[in-house]
């Protein structure tokens, strides 16, 4: 078939559901050879297509899902399209409307993949395994947080470890199919149990497997449980093949993220005919603490016999950044970068640094040479306490006149601004009110809110309603002790109220001027460049897109996965997170690196980074 008729049969196929307009057209004409070939892929064979970083795998997804629904012809059963988290869930159904062009039949799902197994098989059929008291009229499991606390939920105790020392819940208890054992937490921070509990190991499992089944068959489950749940329920061949009979379409995005477990509850539903569509690049598989193992997911698809189709042409980056990602992880195929050019050598660079500080503002001087926007760049770094770091803190400065300088920055209208703005409005209620909170959380604290977003809301909503005070916002040629005596009664007035809202009394307070402050003029807060730069975990910008990174590398090797030679080893998981990372950038990305010998040196520049100094 040709490239004129796959578009026009394509086109045929969409246009039966909808008036087809030419800009329609033109998003189907704009696709690649590869990308055409997978959308009329055939559905009744399993595949894995491989699609690079920034190679528009969910408009592809998006497309074929839409021409695979258009082609449908039952009403008792559907095609299931499902991802990870509920934006992702958001883009795809876009995708997928602006294609198909009226209202998703109910017959098919688009969700989390949590959401079909809690509500397609665990919630459906769990009860049929494990017997629930018969009072209970609905056989639904309660599904609890597993961060609940005891002392917030004593029923808790009815479900403690009977071992000795720590008191361990059925609700912390997380069960690993890769390697069979129980741990206690969720993701990197989770333990082993049997690394909790010193003695004999059997005992151990034993206790854990006892107080699990107990608070399953009470009807109690955490999320993290359904799969295990879901997992007995197909065991059932009827049960199965009902699954399977209703879905046998399953195409799953960002499948690398898919762990042991899930993989176990599609290979029975492949079993029982289900054929499944697997979208994503196992070279960006980077939760191994959810248990999702490149390879696991490996033996998966030969055991399964899956066929593996590729997507090779990236529109995200430039060709040296495309160069490079593909160097560090391995990838022997050739991938096509699409994106001009603003940086000319400099695409891919690498700065030294002393303290990280350094290393920002060098990167700041470079957005600035090449015409890139602080607002459309990021500094990546591997672990929370890291961006904490780098987020917090404001100057010596602002903090003298927290609430003037809170409003200015609120009136700025920028998420930075406005993130520092709550920070200000925060540290001074934590300075007349007494409470303690960190700075990493907005001084938040549980003496004050029951929880860390409404208090964020309660400060946006009196930073709102100050701001819409002209009385308030008006400093120009004002001095500071001016605007604290006029606006003393507004301020406190507006921050009462709001409190009040929660329960909570605003004490007797000095609000004046500063010494040494009251004749200065106000000065006219705004933030640094650097301080416009948004600070992020690598793993929560997975599939984002950024004009610039900068991508901050851990002093030394005791930082493992976040080291920057440790992002070069392609066949660890240390390798996949700096490809996720230095895959983000559409034109400029660089590492900053702690001072280096001569030796490292050569070996960052031998992948393709040019030193950038200031």
């Amino acid at each position: 078939m040709t490239r004129d008729e796959k578009i026009t049969l394509l086109a045929e196929v969409l246009s039966a559901n909808r008036t087809f307009a030419l800009e329609d057209k033109a998003r189907i004409e704009e696709k690649t050879d590869e990308q055409l070939d997978y959308i009329l892929s055939p559905i009744d064979r399993c595949i894995y297509l491989e699609a690079c970083a920034g190679s528009g795998k969910t408009e592809v997804l998006g497309l074929k899902a839409a021409y695979e629904i258009c082609k449908w012809r039952s009403r008792q059963s559907g095609i299931s399209v499902l991802t990870f988290t509920n934006d992702a869930t958001a883009t795809i159904v876009d995708r997928v409307a602006s294609f198909f062009g009226k209202q998703i039949p109910s017959n098919h799902f688009i969700g989390t993949f949590s959401s079909f197994v809690h509500g397609h098989i665990a919630q459906r059929f769990g009860y049929k395994f494990y017997h629930m008291p018969e009072e209970r009229t609905d056989k639904s499991f309660r599904v609890v947080d597993s961060d609940i606390h005891s002392y917030d939920h004593q029923w808790l105790d009815n479900y403690a470890l009977d071992l000795p020392g720590r008191t361990t819940y059925a609700s912390q208890l997380n069960y690993r199919v890769s390697n069979e054992n129980w741990y206690v937490g969720q993701g990197e921070n989770a333990q082993r149990l049997t690394d909790l509990y010193r003695g004999n190991p059997e005992r151990v499992i034993g206790s854990a497997n006892a107080c699990k089944s107990k608070f399953l068959h009470d009807g109690f489950a955490t999320f993290e449980d359904m799969n295990l749940i879901a997992r007995r329920c197909l065991r059932d061949e009827t049960i199965c093949h009902f699954v399977a009979k209703k879905f046998p379409v399953i195409l799953i995005d960002e499948c690398q993220d898919l762990s042991t477990s899930e993989l176990g509850i599609l290979s029975l539903l492949i079993g029982a005919g289900t054929v499944v569509h697997y979208i994503g690049d196992l070279h960006q598989a980077i939760y191994s603490f959810k248990d999702a193992l490149p390879e696991q997911y490996k033996a998966h698809l030969a055991a399964n016999h899956f066929e593996t189709w590729h997507l090779s042409r990236n529109f995200r980056s430039t060709q040296k950044i495309v160069d490079l990602s593909r160097r560090i992880s391995g990838i022997d195929c050739p991938i096509v970068g699409s994106a001009e050019s603003k940086c000319g050598d400099y695409d891919c660079c690498y700065v030294e640094y002393s303290e990280e500080k350094d290393a920002i503002s060098t990167f700041v001087d470079a957005l600035n040479r090449f015409g890139i926007s602080a607002k459309d760049a990021i500094v990546l770094v591997r672990t929370q306490s890291a961006k904490q770091k780098l987020s917090n803190g404001f100057s010596n400065d602002f903090k003298k006149h927290p609430i003037i300088n809170a409003i200015q920055l609120w009136k700025h209208n920028d998420p930075a601004a406005q993130r520092t703005s709550l920070s200000l409005l925060a540290l001074q209620l934590q300075r007349w009110m007494g409470f303690h909170g960190k700075s990493n959380d907005y001084y938040y604290s549980d003496e004050v809110c029951s929880s860390s977003v409404s208090w964020r809301l309660l400060l946006r909503d009196i930073l709102v309603e100050l701001c819409a005070d002209t009385a308030v916002t008006t400093m120009d040629e004002l001095n500071y002790s001016s605007w604290y005596s006029n606006n003393k009664e507004r301020v406190i007035g507006a921050i009462s109220h709001h409190l009040g809202t929660i329960g909570i009394s605003l004490p007797e307070i000095t609000f004046r001027t500063p010494r040494g402050t009251a004749k200065q003029p106000i000065y006219q807060a705004r933030l640094t460049e650097e301080k416009q730069l948004r600070v992020e975990t690598i793993h929560s910008v997975k599939g984002g897109t950024f004009d610039a990174v900068l991508l901050l590398s851990s002093p030394d090797g005791r930082g493992k996965t976040g080291f920057w030679e440790n992002w070069l080893k392609s066949d660890e998981e240390s390798g996949r997170i700096g490809y996720v990372a230095s895959t983000r950038p559409r034109y400029l990305l660089c590492w900053g690196v702690s001072n280096l010998m001569d030796d490292q040196r050569q070996k960052l520049e031998g992948i393709g980074c040019i030193k950038l100094d200031r």
